[in-house]
């Protein structure tokens, strides 16, 4: 595992990094139209980037080839997600953010939940194969279910009162993350 979870933090040093540039960019423009949304939606990319290396690194044992390609798929997925969390250049025309996020919302939101259920259907079969009971299932897979099938709505979230309610919603995941590391 030890050569997989390097390997993962260059990645996610990487996605980290074109985060990061592309936000000296925004906040050192004067031409920029400022919108709620895609800086959200750039902080949620970023806690999501933290929280998947922080469960990496406390993964023990071997990793098999075949076990990293999923991986490797969730860290492009991230990567890309990095990129596009942010305009990654302001030309002299300047940029409106309410209009990035909605020209870059599907794309966005697709890789979202391409990268989520990458996660969630292997948890699923997990919990599938363990538990006793459909409301065992139900517990356990349940409220993370819920998130994914929110990614999926924010696709099709155009009105800005149903993306409003969308990242609410999505404010409880970083509580909910931080709830469940606390041992």
């Amino acid at each position: 595992m030890e050569q997989a979870l390097v390997f993962a933090s260059i990645v996610l040093g990487v996605a980290v990094a074109f985060e990061l540039g592309n936000l000296d960019r925004v906040l050192r423009s004067k031409r920029v139209k400022w919108h709620w949304a895609q800086p959200a939606f750039a902080l949620f990319i970023l806690l999501s980037s933290i929280a998947y290396w922080w469960q990496a690194a406390g993964r023990e044992g071997a990793i098999t080839f075949a076990e990293f390609l999923p991986v490797m798929f969730q860290l492009v997925m991230l990567v890309l997600l990095a990129a596009v969390s942010l305009p990654d250049k302001v030309d002299a025309e300047g940029v409106d953010l309410a209009a990035y996020y909605q020209e870059n919302r599907k794309y966005q939101w697709l890789l979202v939940s391409l990268y989520f259920w990458s996660i969630h259907v292997g948890y699923l079969g997990h919990v599938l194969l363990t538990s006793n009971s459909v409301r065992d299932v139900v517990l356990r897979a349940g409220p993370d279910t819920l998130f994914g099938l929110l990614f999926i709505g924010m696709i099709f979230a155009a009105r800005w009162r149903w993306i409003a309610a969308g990242f609410a919603v999505l404010a409880l995941s970083p509580i909910i993350w931080a709830a469940r590391t606390l041992g």
